[in-house]
Parts: C-alpha cells; structure tokens; sequence
C-alpha cells in the first residue's frame, strides 16, 4: 500500500526531551497521496519536495497546486497545535483533490524549507526568519512556472495558505502582486505571546494588514473570530472546523488494557489510586502552568506531559505523588494511552484559540477541567458539562473551585461514551479547509484581471521593505532580551515568572527547611512527644478516589487481583516525611 501522511514515521525525541524536533519527513513526498509509488533513492533525487513530483505534470500544469506555507505538519505534540491541525488538513485537502506543496521550517529540501528564527525567550519554537532572500523565492515561485528539469516547478500555483508567520504582511503583498489568492488561517493569539505582549496592539495591526489583503481570513474557533473582531480585523468571518481525530480515538480504543495500567503508574508515580489530573503540551509562559500547580487540591496528583521554554522550572516541580513531571514531547497517537490513564486534562490557558488536547482528550473519553477563556468556552457547554467544566484557576478561591468542578464531573468518569458523543457533536461545526480553497479560487476567477505590472512592482518592492524593517525589529529585541537576561532584567513576563519561581525553589531548598522537618515531632494527648511525623504518617492512606470508585478497570496479571483492588497503603510512601520538602498531600 502506497505510504499516505498517516503513516509516516514520526521522529522520536531526543533523550532529554528536547522538542526542537527534527526535519517532518512529510515534507519530501505527496502529502496524503493515494497513487504515489513508494519513494526510492533516485525519485528522492529527483523530488524537489513540496511540489510532489510523483504527480503527473500534464495534470499539474492545468490544475496547478496549492501552496501551503506553515511552521512544521510534525506530529509530535508540543511542535504546536498548528502543526497537528495541518497535517490533517494537508491529507484532507489531497483527498479534495487538491494538489499540495508544503513549505515548512524544519524541511529538509532547501527548496521548499522557510528560514528559521531562533527567538530568545522561545529558543525551540519553529517560526519563520523574515528577509528580503525569502521574500524573492517566494516572490520567484508565485511568478514563474519553474525550469526545466524541476518537475515541481512546472506546477502553477492556484491558492496560497499561511498560517501565523513573520513573515504574513510580505507574503500577502506578494499574493496580491502575483494575483494569486490567498487563505489567510490564524491559529495563534499572538498579542498574549510573551513579548509581543508588551505591546499587543502590534499583533492586532500585523494580523488586520495581512487580513485586508487575504482573500478569505479564516480561524479555529467562533470565540477567537469574535475576539478578533473585537480587535478590528473584522475580515475574520469564518472559523474551522476542529482537526479530525480520528488516528488518537482508534489508538485509545485498541490500547491493551496492560498499558493503560503502565501509563497511569508512570503519570502517579506509584500512587494509582490517588485521583490524576494530567496537563498535556508545551510548557511556556502564556500557559499559566503555576496555576495548575497553585490549585491542586490535597490529595490529587498532577501530571505534567511536555516540553518547553519553562522546562527548567517545571522540572523542579516534581515532588511525587503530588506533583509528576514527564518531560519529552509524544506523537499524538501514543498520547491516546495518557488520555485513557487519566481522569480529567486540565489547562488554565487564557490563551488558547482552540485547544487540540481536550478535543482529542474527549475522543478518548476523558473529561476535561479547563479555564473559562476562549477556545475553550466553545468546546464544554456550561449547562450541561458533558465534556468537564469550565472555571477561573486565577480565581483566589482556585482551589475550591477546582475540587468542587471534579465532584460535579465525577460522573464522566463512569461514562466515557457521553464524553465522546459531546465531542462528536462538535466534529462538523465550521467550515472545511477544501471548502475555503474553493470559495478562494471562485472569488479570484469572479475578479479576475490584468495585473499591471506597476502594481506588481510596487508589492514587491513594500514587500521587500517591510522584510528588512522587520528583521531589523527581531534583531534589535534578540540583542536587548540576551543583553537583559546576561545583567538579570526581566525584559518580559516569561523570564520574571522562570526567575521568581527558581528563586521560590532555592528558598524552599534551603536547609533550615530540611533541619526543621527533621525536628518536628507530633505530641499526643498529655503534650509528650509521642513519635515523630514519619511514624504518625507511615499508615496514612491517600484519600478515596471517584476515578477509582466509578472507573472500571479490567483485572490484573498477579494471581487475578484487580488493579483497582490493590491497597492504598502500599502508595502512602510519598507522604512529606523525614528531608522531604513540606507540600500539602
């Protein structure tokens, strides 16, 4: 069977769980392509990438392609929910009959691969590195319909989509020149990145430039679209429809019984019995991942899946069974286990504009606690709660908040299936990316007419301006923010959180905290020391769990024993006893 985009092998992260992932190998052949051989030596050789050459070229040169220009299609979770999102929109578009040429940072083709920036405080993120030598091959590609012996290039392009870039503005006034349509797809809410947050009013004015001159602006959810309404860039009129699931729902679905054992015992630390609440995705600043941690009630573990600039930071965090810290990003197939393993997903994210982790976390059954923001808001109906529920962990009462949410959504646990038929519902609402290529190019042949070449002259040479200004911009912040960060300035909200939560860490490492554990002694009725707190705590259970009470598990390998039926003593071990750093159960 020819090899489809599905079936790709995902490169696996490295041993220390970087998520700077390496080049998608998607990037070299016909996305989602149901009639390409498989790829040999010599058509690698001759294959230019994201043109496909394993097309037929008289096809090609009548119907053209559709360029797609995005960070990374990776499937490893932490790339972004950009990535997930189109690599499934690729496969969905070739299945439309579309042909794509994909142009992504971490390609491996220099004919295809965009320029990458290393940003100072995001020094793993994969975003494009704008410049008046991108700006020309881009510019050389939407004009010319290639050389002879580059089967790509004979392809003429017939729609442009983008997604968040550097370099957007440029790129729609080379579209504009060009006369070639263009999809402009917003994913990110970048005025909350860190940085750009300083003056978010910048992000408003980049996105509404690049939304004027897009012949359609399209984002992921109703919430964001009228949040970027709200800013002015009233071009937004249409979100899409969620990712398809599919891959993640058949892998929790097939996932032996065994491994969701295995995947639960890693998330807890042990501690099996202890309700587990698990964050999955990329651990920065504009997460709020000090909230999750603020707001665990007692008794509860938290799990942290990911990777991310705050990586030093979390990893500190890890104080078993209270708080579990896997670091390393996963495919988000090998996700659907963790999914399964655990009893709700929680994000206090104000930042999302869609949220791929619960929607693929609820095809699996698993119910979600999430903050009452955008993206978020259109996937969990407050008046039912079908899928878990919504609430303020910034709230001074986040605790409580967080407690009372999972008493009311305990049910779900027992019922998986009416998680999964909430979010099933939610499936078909928006519009599909094949859909929006076609209105695109309807609307471009309705309009079309002779470009003069003046016009085309003036994009590209604003277009080449507006490249220099900005890398200018990038390169005068990069200096300022490693300058800062050398002297110890916070320039940006991230870097003051990851210095103030290092400098809490060294306080509570100190070692009058260590001696005075050591000293603490617990007095019984008479006011005589009795024994110290690792005695009085050496039989103390933790606390009964609803997920263990109302979610079946299948039985175990030992003697029959189920695994729900194992003894909660046996996990009391983690308990703040003896040099352990005083934190709540």
């Amino acid at each position: 069977m020819p090899p489809s985009l599905r079936d790709v092998a995902v490169p696996s992260t490295t041993s220390s769980g970087s998520w700077d992932v390496p080049s998608s190998p998607v990037s070299r052949r016909r996305v989602g392509s149901a009639a390409s051989p498989p790829a040999t030596p010599d058509a690698k050789a001759s294959d230019r990438t994201g043109a496909f050459a394993d097309a037929d070229p008289a096809d090609d040169a009548s119907s053209g392609v559709v360029m797609l220009l995005v960070p990374s299609v990776t499937d490893i979770n932490g790339a972004g929910g950009v990535a997930a999102r189109w690599r499934e929109y690729a496969c969905e578009l070739e299945r439309g009959g579309y042909s794509v040429e994909l142009w992504t940072v971490d390609s491996e083709d220099p004919d295809t691969k965009i320029p990458r920036y290393h940003l100072a405080n995001f020094p793993g993120t994969l975003t494009d590195s704008p410049g008046v030598g991108f700006v020309w091959k881009i510019w050389s590609r939407l004009m010319r319909a290639g050389t002879a012996g580059s089967a790509r290039n004979k392809k003429r392009v017939r729609a442009v989509i983008m997604t968040d870039l550097f370099s957007n503005v440029p790129l729609a006034l080379l579209c504009a020149g060009a006369g070639v349509p263009l999809v402009y797809s917003i994913h990110t809410d970048i005025a909350q990145l860190d940085g750009i947050d300083l003056l978010p009013s910048s992000a408003a004015f980049l996105q509404g430039c690049a939304g004027r001159l897009a012949t359609r602006c399209v984002t992921t959810s109703p919430s964001f679209a009228k949040r970027l309404r709200a800013r002015g860039i009233r071009w937004v009129t249409k979100h899409y429809r969620p990712l398809p699931v599919d891959a993640v729902a058949k892998a929790a679905e097939t996932a032996a019984a065994a491994e969701v054992r295995a995947a639960r015992a890693e998330m807890s630390a042990g501690a099996v019995d202890r309700p587990l609440l698990a964050y999955v995705g990329r651990w920065s600043a504009e997460k709020r991942l000090h909230l999750l941690k603020a707001t665990r009630p007692a008794g509860v573990t938290l799990a942290f899946i990911g990777d991310g600039p705050m990586r030093e930071v979390v990893e500190q965090w890890h104080d078993p069974p209270r708080v579990v810290v896997l670091p390393g990003m996963r495919p988000r197939a090998s996700l659907a286990v963790a999914y399964r393993a655990a009893d709700w997903v929680v994000s206090a994210s104000a930042f999302e504009t869609f949220g791929n982790v619960p929607y693929e976390a609820a095809h699996c059954g698993t119910p979600a606690l999430l903050q009452d923001a955008q993206g978020f808001e259109d996937q969990i109906d407050p008046e039912t709660e079908h899928r878990g529920a919504l609430l303020k962990f910034d709230s001074r009462d986040g605790e409580r908040l967080v407690a009372e949410a999972m008493d009311r959504t305990s049910p779900l646990l027992a019922d998986p299936e009416r998680v999964r038929a909430a979010a099933r519902e939610k499936a078909r609402d928006g519009v599909g990316v094949c859909d929006v290529v076609a209105e695109a190019l309807a609307e471009a042949a309705a309009n079309e007419d002779a470009r003069p070449r003046k016009r085309r002259h003036a994009c590209l040479a604003l277009a080449f301006a507006w490249a220099t200004v900005l890398a200018l911009i990038l390169a005068v912040m990069k200096v300022c923010m490693v300058g800062f960060m050398r002297v110890g300035v916070d320039f940006t909200a991230g870097m003051a959180h990851q210095r103030g939560a290092k400098k809490k860490w060294r306080a509570k490492r100190s070692p009058s905290v260590a001696d005075d554990l050591d000293e603490l002694v617990v007095r019984d009725g008479d006011g005589a020391p009795a024994r110290d707190l690792a005695a009085k705590t050496a039989g103390v259970a933790s606390p009964p769990s609803p997920a263990r009470v109302l979610k079946p598990r299948a039985a175990g390998g030992d003697g029959g024993v189920t695994f729900a039926g194992r003894r909660k003593a046996d996990f009391a071990g983690g308990l703040a006893t003896g040099r352990r750093r005083a934190t709540r159960l």
